[in-house]
């Protein structure tokens, strides 16, 4: 346990892996309170929504407090708010996709007293603005490492988004040579799982695959290009490694972060070497259980949850803290950004028959550049899609 108090301002307690580090903080922090600021802006705006943050915090008197965001929730705080709460406390961002999400949230990040974050490239540009970074896998903490006896009785498994690049091609490329694949999550051939049933393929799995290419929206793309090429290395290599169960996975500078390819993870870079690795790792049990072991003694000595997040905040508390980047002037991402969120905010409203209240979502103070409208009526159309496919 850490011994401090803690708030984490985030955007949706009904999201799935913030219920499960919120739930996971709990027993991190000596004291800690979770404040879904999302919900808070739909159903009471703007100040109210500051009112009970500033409520809560001089309440509390957190050591920490936390704060996360979605693409839609950007404009619900300001970042010269969340800059104004380090008079009270320490305030640390907590990064989710940052290899996709990272020019937007940067001008929140610039506030802040440090970053907790799993993009290794943008941390320069945080620390060269004086901002602390510390880099944290975060596998959701639910994994139970339970060890027990499973037949393995799946060759090659995939659990995740089938729909991302290169994934569909990498199993055709399998399948081509005759290695059977068994996919699962979202588009994929057999569905998805439980967590329980996830946990499960993974112990069945002789070889569970990973891929690391990610898929940026085009708003994102459309403002910055760079990122088509960006990867992620995210959760599964660690819940595997939680498991003891062996890891094949699409490389990416990322990857020789965590671990040591060919000691704690195997590594494939196109069709040809993933075929090959896969012929090598699925005859030779040893190999595997030597990797998978030395992988799952890597994650118990370092990225365990509750031991990566605990010296994580130990360094921030006893960190030396400096000043907020000043004068950042809003780039079109920005605007666009808090014209996307206005959206999601505005569609609420209507939804909830208060039209005067969606008329002051449209015409917020940002209304004035072009690129907000461009993202306003963009978060509209992405939202009404959204809705229309969950029917």
């Amino acid at each position: 346990m850490v011994r401090a108090s803690a708030i984490w301002l985030v955007p949706g307690l009904e999201h799935p892996a913030y219920q499960r580090f919120s739930a996971f903080f709990q027993t991190l922090f000596e004291r800690y309170q979770p404040l879904d600021y999302r919900q808070l802006y739909l159903d009471h705006g703007a100040s109210a929504l500051r009112r009970t943050i500033t409520s809560a915090v001089n309440s509390l008197r957190p050591d920490v407090l936390l704060y996360s965001q979605f693409p839609s929730s950007y404009s619900y705080l300001a970042p010269q708010f969340i800059g104004s709460l380090r008079e009270r406390c320490r305030v640390v961002a907590l990064g989710f996709d940052d290899e996709i999400y990272f020019e937007q949230a940067k001008f929140f990040y610039w506030q802040c007293d440090a970053v907790i974050t799993t993009d290794i490239p943008d941390a320069e540009r945080l620390r060269a603005a004086g901002v602390a970074v510390h880099f944290a896998q975060l596998e959701q903490p639910h994994v139970a490492p339970e060890d027990r006896d499973v037949s393995e009785d799946i060759t090659v498994s995939f659990v995740g988004d089938m729909t991302k690049p290169g994934r569909r091609e990498f199993v055709h490329a399998l399948e081509s040579a005759g290695i059977a694949v068994s996919d699962f999550g979202h588009g994929s051939r057999h569905g998805r799982l439980s967590d329980s049933e996830v946990r499960n393929v993974f112990r069945r799995s002789r070889i569970n695959l990973n891929f690391t290419r990610t898929n940026p929206p085009a708003w994102v793309l459309r403002n910055d290009p760079a990122r088509a090429r960006t990867s992620q290395i995210k959760g599964r290599p660690f819940e595997l490694a939680a498991l003891r169960r062996f890891c094949l996975c699409e490389w990416a500078s990322c990857v020789d972060h965590w671990f040591r390819p060919g000691d704690e993870i195997g590594v494939f870079r196109d069709a040809a070497e993933l075929v090959a690795a896969v012929k090598t790792y699925a005859d030779d049990a040893l190999l595997r259980e030597r990797i998978a072991r030395a992988a799952h003694e890597r994650y118990r000595a370092q990225y365990a949850p509750g031991m990566q997040f605990k010296r994580i905040f130990v360094e921030i508390l006893a960190h030396q803290r400096t000043a907020c980047l000043e004068n950042t002037l809003p780039e079109p991402i920005f605007y666009e950004s808090v014209g996307r969120s206005r959206a999601s905010a505005f569609l609420h409203a209507m939804r909830r028959r208060r039209p005067l209240r969606a008329l002051r979502e449209a015409l917020a103070e940002q209304s004035v550049h072009l690129n907000y409208w461009r993202g306003f009526t963009g978060g509209v159309s992405d939202t009404v899609m959204a809705q229309i496919q969950r029917l």
